[in-house]
């Protein structure tokens, strides 16, 4: 035997092999990078912390549990999709971001990425647990077996790493239009007003409810605080909430209509009455 020509095929028997780990380590970055960013939820201040939580989860991960969340959390049918949970012990006052991209597919097309997905986790094993077992390679003949195998093993790997790519393209266009959207005046109505564009109010989120919980927050007295104290306080900090803009004639039908806080009224002295409010719970 020719020992130079077995160890060049060695060589190369190497190289390839190097090549095919690199792109499945590649891959699997890939994956935990998409899953990151595909969906999100969390308060607004700590949307940062909540990613990189994320990503720390991901990181330890073995290809075939990032497959697995792959397939069941971001690769979706029609019958598979579901919203996003609700956040455990929520506060309703702290601004949150819940987002979730994905890519939807007929239930014969998402079988179909599945099996491959599944194929290249059960060739990915066969690879780093058992290559040596399948080819010989103090074999001249095996060792050019073993280059072909893994020239067309990383054709195969290369083009599940190009499709990847391709989803990855598509989750940054949609975040970019979601970015687009949450510029328009309408979405920050919503978001800063809790004002939709058919006029529905979100109470809850409404500018006007913060102003008079900053408002109360500043001027109680015991729980309640007056109103006309809590409408001068308003007007000068936040003067564009007013009661007009939530389709409300008057600051008490602010208080009624949001639901949110109680109003009872107190004797000036004489005949004449205040009225004061306090939040609901509180």
């Amino acid at each position: 035997m020719n020992s130079s020509a077995l160890q060049k095929h060695q060589r190369e028997v190497q190289r390839l092999l190097g090549r095919c780990m690199l792109r499945l380590q590649q891959y699997e970055t890939m994956i935990k990078v998409l899953l990151v960013n595909h969906e999100i939820t969390a308060e607004i201040d700590k949307l940062t912390q909540a990613q990189a939580q994320r990503a720390e989860e991901f990181a330890t991960n073995t290809l075939g549990v990032l497959v697995k969340k792959l397939r069941g959390s971001f690769l979706v049918t029609g019958e598979t999709h579901s919203p996003l949970p609700e956040r455990e012990n929520a506060d309703p006052h702290v601004p949150s971001l819940s987002y979730k991209i994905a890519l939807q597919m007929s239930a014969a097309d998402h079988a179909q990425v599945a099996g491959e997905l599944d194929a290249l986790v059960s060739s990915r094993n066969q690879l780093v647990h058992h290559f040596i077992d399948q080819f010989n390679l103090g074999s001249i003949d095996d060792c050019a077996a073993a280059q072909t195998h893994l020239s067309e093993y990383f054709a195969r790997v290369d083009g599940h790493c190009n499709r990847l790519q391709h989803w990855a393209t598509e989750v940054n266009n949609a975040m970019r239009s979601m970015l687009d959207a949450m510029q328009t005046p309408a979405f920050l109505d919503l978001l800063i007003d809790g004002i939709e564009p058919d006029g529905t109010i979100h109470w809850v989120m409404a500018g006007i409810v913060c102003a008079l919980r900053e408002a109360a927050t500043e001027l109680a007295i015991d729980g309640w605080t007056r109103l006309d104290d809590a409408v001068g306080f308003v007007a000068e900090r936040y003067p564009a909430h007013t009661p007009g803009k939530y389709g409300c004639r008057t600051w008490k039908q602010v208080l009624h209509d949001s639901r949110l806080f109680e109003l009872r009224y107190r004797a000036n002295g004489g005949d004449s009455r205040s009225a004061w409010f306090k939040e609901r719970g509180g």
